[in-house]
């Protein structure tokens, strides 16, 4: 099952899936440096969105847009000006995505 990059964390071994590389390449990132994880349940879990844009190479502002837009239905956005209620809803969104 391959996954996307919507969810919160993943294994290794869904992170390697998720890259296209080897598990063993997931490693030697981790002891690189490349990317982080964090122990959930004696588990090496990974941020999906941090993993793509440090290892991909992708901007910051790249990668705070595609967080943005998947947390978003933009067919349900028309052209600005925005309602208040929409500008607080991107509010909450850009704080959610810089707390990620």
């Amino acid at each position: 099952m391959r996954k996307s990059v919507d969810q919160d964390l993943v294994t290794c071994g869904e992170a390697a899936g998720i890259l296209g590389i080897s598990l063993q390449a997931v490693h030697q990132g981790l002891r690189k440096g490349i990317v982080r994880h964090q122990l959930v349940n004696g588990r090496k879990m990974l941020d999906p969105h941090r993993l793509v844009q440090r290892w991909k190479g992708v901007s910051d502002e790249e990668a705070l847009a595609a967080r943005c837009n998947a947390m978003l239905d933009w067919s349900a956005w028309g052209p600005p000006p925005w309602s208040g209620a929409q500008w607080q809803t991107l509010r909450v969104v850009l704080e959610m995505v810089g707390e990620g």
